[in-house]
């Protein structure tokens, strides 16, 4: 990467004064050094990463550069991260695949990785996670009268995700477990 074209294109952007006295390879070490703080606070998407480092003024050339090497080496792996992600939400927090596959694109996940993530929870497995919550919910709303705790039993399914088949199926059972 050549100097004298990042300086060009840093005084296009306004950023002269921040960029004018550095060498690339200085610029590359402060992105380097700056991902790798990010990185050890937790999991980001490779998206995530890039925006966070632009909002911190480096070039963007350097940032795509480091980013994609990081990628190269498995410092950063959107793949992994997924699985990990679509794990958390089933086993800890048991959502429901729409809404999984939701929130790992707004955390800026690349499609892909979206999808090979969420392909392991299928319909039989979403059916069971939601048996297994309504059945723990359902002890919980005793006190209640038989339709007003089924209704909120529903709803409380619907927020987590889970489709109308599989919400009121799941109803069903922990009625049936109940009595």
């Amino acid at each position: 990467m050549d100097i004298e074209q990042i300086l060009k294109e840093a005084a296009e952007s306004g950023n002269v004064s921040k960029y004018s006295l550095k060498s690339v390879d200085s610029l590359e070490e402060d992105v380097r050094q700056a991902l790798l703080k990010m990185i050890a606070r937790g999991g980001k998407s490779s998206t995530a990463l890039r925006t966070a480092l632009i909002a911190k003024e480096f070039p963007r050339e350097i940032v795509d550069q480091v980013i994609t090497r990081f990628i190269e080496v498995s410092l950063i792996d959107d793949f992994a991260l997924a699985r990990d992600l679509v794990e958390l939400a089933v086993t800890r927090k048991a959502k429901a695949k729409s809404v999984i596959a939701r929130e790992l694109a707004e955390k800026g996940l690349p499609r892909e990785a979206i999808d090979a993530a969420v392909s392991g929870i299928d319909q039989d497995s979403e059916l069971e996670a939601a048996k297994s919550i309504a059945e723990k919910r359902m002890r919980q709303l005793l006190k209640l009268e038989p339709d007003v705790r089924q209704r909120r039993l529903a709803g409380f399914l619907s927020r987590k995700g889970y489709s109308s088949p599989v919400v009121w199926a799941a109803v069903r059972y922990a009625t049936e477990q109940l009595t």
